[in-house]
């Protein structure tokens, strides 16, 4: 095992949830936990990483309709767990203005858990308890990385999906097109935010899917993919902030 296995287990998790296999997502995402834990320490920001990424998964998992209440409550408390873990590290490393440190602040804040700065918390991360995985599961994970990139290869930032398993005429050109793959990336961020904040997670993953599908079925050029991103992190953002209250009527007499 080398670093970066830690980030291929990550994209594996995330492209299984993508494709809704949870199972195997936290799978992938337990043993990116454990490889940077054992590589680079458990305070350190791979770690973090990681832990965040578990987090998110039992966030939106703890929010899916028909589970028991019971097993809802689990998963809101190793999401709990994961991202206070992970917000320490954030602070500690890189101050309160970081993008990181705002995710997880915000993922915690969506469970409903106080926000503590940096000084209030201990200063060492908490052996967070994860759930053991099955060794056959385990092999499975390792033999699912992708070979390692000889050394000096030059690479490029991808969208947040796969492009070897591209098929539509969209995901090919979001492939393709290095803008179009930075705004597809940046996307992925703000929907993992706006899915802890939406109020109704079911009515979120529908228009999530009708969203999707318009795209596939509507855009064939770059300019329309262009548009369809901007307006698809618009609809995103509105999701984050919540409705806006109505400013209350003047009581000042004329």
């Amino acid at each position: 095992m080398t670093a970066k296995n830690i980030t291929s287990f990550i994209v594996l998790g995330k492209e299984a949830a993508a494709a809704g296999r949870p199972r195997d997502a936290e799978v992938a995402f337990l043993m990116s936990c454990r490889v940077a834990d054992k590589l680079k320490g458990m305070d350190s920001v791979e770690s973090a990483d990681a832990k965040y990424q578990l987090g998110w998964l039992y966030a939106g998992l703890a929010l899916e309709d028909g589970s028991a209440s019971a097993k809802r409550a689990e998963l809101r408390r190793r999401a709990e767990r994961l991202y206070a873990d992970s917000l320490r590290t954030y602070q500690a490393r890189y101050g309160q203005a970081h993008e990181k440190t705002r995710f997880a602040a915000e993922g915690l804040a969506a469970l409903g858990q106080p926000v503590r700065s940096a000084q209030e918390g201990t200063s060492t991360p908490s052996k967070t308890s994860v759930p053991p995985s099955h060794p056959r599961q385990v092999e499975a994970a390792q033999a699912a990385l992708p070979a390692p990139r000889e050394p000096g290869a030059a690479t490029s930032p991808g969208p947040s999906f796969d492009c070897a398993k591209a098929r539509s005429m969209p995901e090919k050109m979001i492939c393709s097109d290095a803008e179009l793959a930075r705004l597809d990336r940046e996307l992925g961020r703000v929907y993992a935010r706006a899915k802890n904040a939406a109020s109704d997670g079911a009515a979120f993953r529908r228009q999530n899917s009708e969203e999707w599908r318009r795209r596939e079925a509507t855009c064939r050029d770059r300019e329309c993919l262009l548009r369809w991103y901007a307006n698809r992190h618009d609809q995103l953002m509105r999701v984050i902030e919540g409705p806006k209250q109505e400013p209350a009527p003047s009581t000042v007499s004329r």
